[in-house]
């Protein structure tokens, strides 16, 4: 189990009280035990342990994704066989293919094929793989001239009044079984009676640019899309959980398998509309599983059910490549800062002191 502790440092003075100011808002993650989350799985917990902390190490810069591998791809070829040496080695240091150069690859037990190779038709967007299927010249100039957006979320702590309404619909919109939310609210308060404040702060998946959860994958099961997001392949995922352990903000979770009692269903079965394509819960059970800025909600011109249903107008979503897009003006605000930023993930989530 990940617990995380928010320490967040107030500026505020002994004659005011609301909203503090924060220089900095640091997240320190303890793991009580990270066996715990790796104590059902088949696979080699030490293993896991290891190569989640050395993610990290090539999210921060510290290794390169090369010197990564070839640290971990003789263990990786024993422990996972054939899931592993038929995928590329991903490298979230890599801004283009996400995978490690084709001469390190050569040298190894993976496959030096390109991501896409395997992402397939898991790796466009829904516009863009219409446009494959359609095949037109027109579609194709229209997707080319619209682009690809950069999805990112701005978040104003000063608005967010802790209500919750963003953890109850991304439950309801994605059917998250027991014991799994993609959104949570941390809460922290400041200060000494009687000037004494209280701050709130959500945390879905924040969608890294460097994310160590795709760099420690050993069947490439998770990559990073050209629009940002950071996705899961279900038909991929082996269910190994080392993702969990390389995530530093403890934003993956696992499923079970577990249902709700009273869980509504469609033909006998629970739907799930993730990533834009109709599941069960039996396609979602034994898989790593995260918030994916309700994927499928964008792709139909929606925003995440968190941004819609928050009361406070505290959560936006656009395009952090548009320079005059709302989120990109906010972003470059004084008062923005990102999560854990020593971690060098650089997240498209942003916060609002």
């Amino acid at each position: 189990m990940i617990v995380l502790i928010v320490d967040m440092q107030s500026n505020t003075n002994d004659e005011t009280v609301g909203p503090p100011l924060f220089t900095e808002l640091g997240i320190d993650e303890e793991i009580e035990d990270g066996r715990d989350i790796l104590s059902a799985v088949d696979y080699d917990t030490n293993l896991g342990i290891s190569m989640g902390q050395d993610a990290r190490k090539v999210s921060e810069g510290e290794l390169s994704s090369e010197r990564f591998w070839e640290k971990y791809d003789e263990k990786a070829r024993e422990e996972f066989g054939v899931d592993y040496e038929d995928t590329p080695n991903p490298a979230v240091d890599h801004t283009q293919d996400q995978t490690i150069d084709e001469e390190v690859a050569e040298n190894l037990n993976c496959d030096s094929c390109s991501l896409d190779s395997v992402a397939g038709h898991e790796n466009l967007t829904t516009n863009q793989a219409e446009t494959s299927e359609n095949n037109t010249q027109e579609d194709s100039e229209n997707t080319e001239e619209e682009g690809t957006p950069r999805w990112g979320m701005v978040i104003d702590l000063q608005k967010c009044v802790g209500c919750e309404s963003c953890t109850t619909a991304c439950k309801a919109e994605n059917r998250t079984p027991p014991g799994v939310s993609y959104n949570v609210v941390m809460e922290r308060e400041h200060g000494e009676f009687p000037n004494v404040t209280r701050t709130h702060v959500p945390r879905p998946c924040l969608q890294c640019e460097n994310p160590p959860c795709v760099q420690v994958c050993p069947v490439t099961a998770t990559y990073k899309l050209d629009n940002g997001i950071v996705t899961i392949d279900y038909d991929r995922c082996i269910g190994c959980r080392y993702c969990l352990i390389a995530c530093p903000y403890g934003a993956r979770y696992f499923d079970f398998g577990e249902d709700y009692e009273d869980e509504f269903t469609v033909d006998g079965e629970t739907k799930v509309a993730e990533y834009g394509k109709e599941r069960t819960r039996e396609d979602t059970s034994g898989h790593a599983m995260k918030c994916n800025y309700c994927y499928h909600r964008l792709e139909r011109g929606e925003e995440p059910a968190c941004v819609e249903t928050c009361i406070g107008d505290a959560r936006y979503i656009g395009d952090l490549d548009d320079p005059d897009s709302d989120v990109a003006e906010m972003a470059n605000e004084q008062r923005a800062f990102q999560l854990r930023e020593d971690q060098g993930t650089n997240p498209n989530m942003y916060y609002l002191q």
